[in-house]
């Protein structure tokens, strides 16, 4: 179930809406052992601010985003806590968000024809002879089932496992200055290897 925007939650109970956000607030202040935490008034302000200006996110992201900003994700924390500096943790929490759904986005539109596009009789001999160039034995053709992974497969999880982690989140990999999923990252391998190929 798709989360409510604070545009949405707003419209039916700003008041209540209001208070949830200050509770995450809150949440967040007793989580950061600092001498210039926020008070009532400040988590109040801050609240307010958050419904006005920040209407496009979810609950949950507002939650995200803080639990981000206090592990030190978005930067250092200098003995300090107040709206101007949960307003730089939105800001750099929306340009990670952006990327990651320009990613999804892209993902999705390639997943629409990935498995067409390697059924294609150009790109399945292309990737044979990339295979055969980085010296892969094929499985017998009589085997219908694999228990393993082909060798390519073993050979990008390994070059994935040793790119850098993006951010501290497990789940991505830093390729060329972007962050990706294995399945994107393989996609972009694959893509690149039959370029490759191309140009010989």
């Amino acid at each position: 179930m798709k989360a409510n925007k604070i545009a949405v939650l707003r419209k039916i109970d700003r008041n209540e809406t209001k208070m949830k956000i200050a509770m995450l607030i809150s949440r967040c202040c007793a989580m950061i052992n600092i001498d210039k935490n926020m008070n009532a008034d400040q988590i109040n302000f801050a609240a307010e601010h958050f419904v006005q200006h920040h209407w496009k996110y979810s609950l949950e992201d507002i939650q995200l985003c803080l639990d981000r900003g206090v592990a030190g994700i978005y930067g250092t924390i200098y003995n300090r806590l107040d709206l101007s500096i949960l307003n730089e943790w939105v800001n750099k929490f929306e340009q990670e968000r952006d990327t990651h759904i320009t990613g999804m986005r892209s993902e999705e539109q390639k997943q629409n024809n990935i498995y067409e596009m390697f059924q294609h009789p150009q790109i399945m001999e292309a990737m044979q002879q990339v295979a055969d160039k980085l010296s892969i034995k094929e499985e017998p053709v009589r085997e219908v089932k694999r228990e393993k992974p082909a060798q390519i497969e073993i050979a990008l999880m390994r070059e994935y496992d040793a790119l850098p982690q993006w951010d501290n989140d497990m789940r991505f990999r830093v390729y060329k200055t972007k962050p990706y999923q294995f399945t994107e990252y393989r996609q972009e391998r694959y893509r690149e290897l039959i370029e490759n190929q191309n140009e010989y």
